[in-house]
């Protein structure tokens, strides 16, 4: 009957630390789900200041983006230089609906000349690559 009475004993213990564990595991399960949550709200508060100090800005230029402030002049004169760049593209993109499809390429006359390397960037391309790595720049600094 000992032997007995020690599995007995035995198996409770063994469901006590089972169910120790259970209980265990369900709070760090919980305790996950919270701190998930948590990084969730985090995220979309963030996500609401972003578009609160966007708003700002908007804002800030549509009254003093002509006349700014001296602090705001750098970044106002880049948002003018996109614009004047977005309406340049637009007009482009008008023309070219405008005008009637391009030959095909395999359509080309003979004394054309020759179309320059493809591995050789175009002045313009260099141009509007030069702008994009300062303006990279610019934002890599305001991040640190």
């Amino acid at each position: 009957m000992a032997l007995f009475d020690k599995l007995d004993d035995l198996r409770g213990k063994a469901t006590e630390i089972m169910q120790t564990g259970v209980d265990k595991a369900t709070e760090m399960m919980q305790t996950g789900v919270t701190i998930a949550k948590l990084k969730t709200d985090n995220m979309a508060e963030e996500d609401a200041m972003r578009r609160a100090y966007l708003a700002i800005g908007k804002m800030y230029f549509e009254l003093y983006g002509e006349n700014p402030d001296p602090a705001f002049a750098v970044e106002c004169d880049r948002i003018r230089a996109c614009k004047r760049r977005i309406a340049e593209n637009n007009l482009r993109l008008a023309e070219m609906k405008d005008t009637p499809a391009a030959p095909a390429a395999d359509a080309k006359p003979a004394d054309e000349p020759p179309a320059a390397a493809p591995d050789a960037p175009a002045e313009e391309d260099e141009a509007i690559f030069e702008e994009a790595e300062e303006i990279a720049v610019d934002e890599m600094d305001e991040n640190k």
